[in-house]
Order: structure tokens, then sequence, then C-alpha cells
């Protein structure tokens, strides 16, 4: 068997919750009125997050089953995808007013 095969066949559904969650940070950035708020955007970090961790676990069992070589590109995406969620997350909050930075280090 050629031992310089990868597994590649995951990359695009990691690279479709990299684009969902890009659109959603656009989303939070422009928007005038309230499209989403707090349980929509962790929901969807939270699943984004948990959908690609199993993926990124399966993969092994996968390239193991069959002697192929893993690849590094679908691991960057994932932390792509747990950083994004984040990001996400605390650009809403201070957007929206839930959580004010200036507030917190006056405080110290």
């Amino acid at each position: 068997m050629n031992q310089s095969a990868e597994f590649v066949f995951l990359q695009p559904i990691f690279i479709a919750f990299i684009i969902i969650l890009l659109t959603l940070l656009l989303i939070i950035v422009f928007q005038k009125t309230q499209i989403a708020n707090l349980f929509t955007l962790f929901s969807i970090g939270l699943i984004s997050s948990i959908i690609s961790a199993i993926m990124l676990y399966m993969s092994g069992y996968i390239v193991d089953e069959y002697g192929l070589g893993g690849d590094t590109a679908s691991f960057f995406m994932f932390l792509a995808i747990v950083g994004l969620s984040i990001v996400n997350f605390f650009v809403f909050l201070i957007k929206d007013g839930y959580w004010k930075p200036d507030k917190i280090a006056n405080n110290k």
C-alpha cells in the first residue's frame, strides 16, 4: 500500500464549518437589527466544535484501519473552528454590551 497517501475526505466538511462560522462572524459584526441572539450563537459554536472534534477523532480510526497517513490540515482546521466559535462568542458579548472590557480594566 502507498504509505504517503493521506485521508482528506473530511476536509470539505471542516471547510464548510469554517465558512459557516465566518458568515456568522460577519452577521454579528454588521447586524443592524438583532438577527442572532446569544443562545443561537452559543448553540452553533458548540455544535460545530463537537461535530468537528468527532470527525477529527473518527478520521484517526479511518486512517489507522486503511493504513493511510493523517493530514495536519484537518487538525489546524479543527483549531480554526474552535477558535472562531470562541471569537464569535466574545465579539457578540462585546458588541451587544453584555461584557465591557473597559469596566473590567477600571475595577482593578
